[in-house]
């Protein structure tokens, strides 16, 4: 075993592995749960574009991504944007204008940049998602000089379509880097908040480029199979006590990996999909085996109903959990199959009328409709157990404890489960389909 384990600790995603789950910092992003919200990334590059905002850099943020842009247009043929000013009354920036996530308006020149926000890789239907919305944005202004920009975690794939070029966040983490070595944010507040900001930017290109953890777990199965035995058996020092003298600093590091690496969420996505249909739930699956990512959806009779009133599909509205090896999380969603609809479609009208009369009023980002991408919009996700709590677990533990989370979140009249599910029945509303649904029920 030792030449095996020698080979886990000399594997540079081992080592990153190291450096980023035992040696981090305090972060703002982690504590508040932000850290893999996409509405969250956006609104940061967006205060960031804006030369009028709080950050004190005026355009010089600006100036660099517009340089960028024209750098990748120009190398791919293509026009670049005109000469454009750069001062503050000149730039308007918007949130979520035609489902865009961040657009770059340029008065004067009569031009706009339109920016698709994925924090993580590119996939087919993210190239498809941009190049629906740049012709959108084509029509409607025809006036103006329209560019858009797919921001991801991997650039490198070529967009065949005139006026879109690819970014890449570790670029755009340089940039900003850049500016944050040079002094140039204007209060130690705003530049602990950037700071922070970048590590957790880094986080994601680091793991695209080092290989997934699904890939550190395969390529190394069989020792960590010996090991996860030995913490059953002896505990976490017995564990950490295989590590050789000399490399005493990984000892805390493998005994995490050990640990994490016991949960199963294939099996777990089982367990729940047994569990959910015993509470009369209809459920479905999908997963992605290179990333180890398992999905399980599901609706129940009364959200069924609703489904089919607000579109004709039953599996419109839905509940989804995701399950890694690292974390199991919940969310609900609005499901758009592919099939050409009717313009505006009832996704489109449903998004118009939650941005008039948010679920949550009070904290209307809160369940903010994001596009995931091949069909899916998000409206809320939460994770169910933190890594922490996570790992802890044995995996003989795991379907029990997730199993009582799960209770818990959809039994509470104060959870997030009874809101969502109470906004969208009173959406989908007709007494006459509703007085007769509640005769039907036991």
């Amino acid at each position: 075993m030792e030449g095996d384990l020698q080979k886990l600790i000399d594997d540079p995603r081992f080592r990153e592995w190291h450096r980023e789950s035992l040696q981090r910092e305090f972060n703002t992003f982690d504590v508040l749960r932000y850290a893999d919200y996409e509405i969250r990334h956006s609104n940061v590059l967006a205060w960031l574009l804006q030369p009028a905002e709080t950050h004190g850099i005026d355009g010089r943020f600006l100036q660099w991504f517009v340089e960028h842009v024209n750098e990748r247009l120009v190398a791919a043929n293509r026009d670049p944007l005109p000469t454009v000013n750069l001062e503050a009354a000149n730039v308007r920036v918007e949130r979520e204008l035609d489902y865009v996530d961040v657009t770059v308006f340029f008065k004067k020149e009569q031009c706009l940049v339109a920016i698709e926000n994925k924090t993580g890789p590119t996939s087919s239907d993210h190239l498809g998602q941009v190049t629906g919305y740049h012709k959108k944005l084509r029509d409607k202004y025809k006036d103006r000089t329209v560019k858009s920009v797919l921001l991801t975690t991997s650039p490198d794939s070529r967009l065949n379509f005139p006026d879109i070029v690819h970014v890449g966040w570790k670029s755009v983490h340089e940039a900003i880097g850049s500016l944050q070595e040079s002094g140039e944010f204007c209060s130690d507040s705003v530049e602990a908040f950037v700071r922070q900001y970048l590590d957790l930017v880094e986080r994601w290109f680091r793991l695209t480029e080092g290989g997934s953890f699904k890939a550190l777990l395969d390529d190394h199965r069989s020792v960590l199979k010996k090991m996860r035995q030995l913490l059953e058996k002896d505990g976490a020092d017995s564990v950490g006590g295989k590590v050789p003298e000399d490399q005493a600093e990984y000892r805390d590091a493998l005994v995490r990996l050990v640990q994490e690496s016991r949960q199963d969420p294939k099996q777990l996505r089982k367990a729940m999909a047994a569990y959910l249909k015993s509470r009369g739930c209809e459920t479905w699956s999908t997963h992605n085996a290179t990333h180890g990512t398992y999905w399980l959806n599901w609706t129940d009779r009364e959200l069924e109903e609703s489904s089919r009133l607000l579109s004709g599909e039953s599996n419109f509205l839905n509940w989804g959990m995701t399950f890694t090896h690292r974390n199991v999380s919940v969310g609900f969603y609005l499901y758009r199959p592919g099939k050409k609809q009717e313009k505006p479609s009832p996704l489109d009208r449903l998004i118009r009328f939650m941005e008039d009369t948010p679920i949550d009023r009070l904290e209307p980002d809160k369940y903010q409709i994001s596009n995931n991408g091949y069909g899916w919009h998000g409206v809320y996700y939460q994770p169910l157990l933190s890594k922490d709590e996570f790992a802890d677990m044995s995996a003989s533990e795991g379907p029990d404890e997730v199993i009582r989370r799960l209770e818990h979140f959809m039994g509470s009249n104060e959870s997030d489960y009874r809101r969502i599910d109470d906004y969208f029945r009173c959406l989908a509303f007709r007494p006459d389909i509703s007085a007769s649904t509640w005769k039907e029920s036991p």
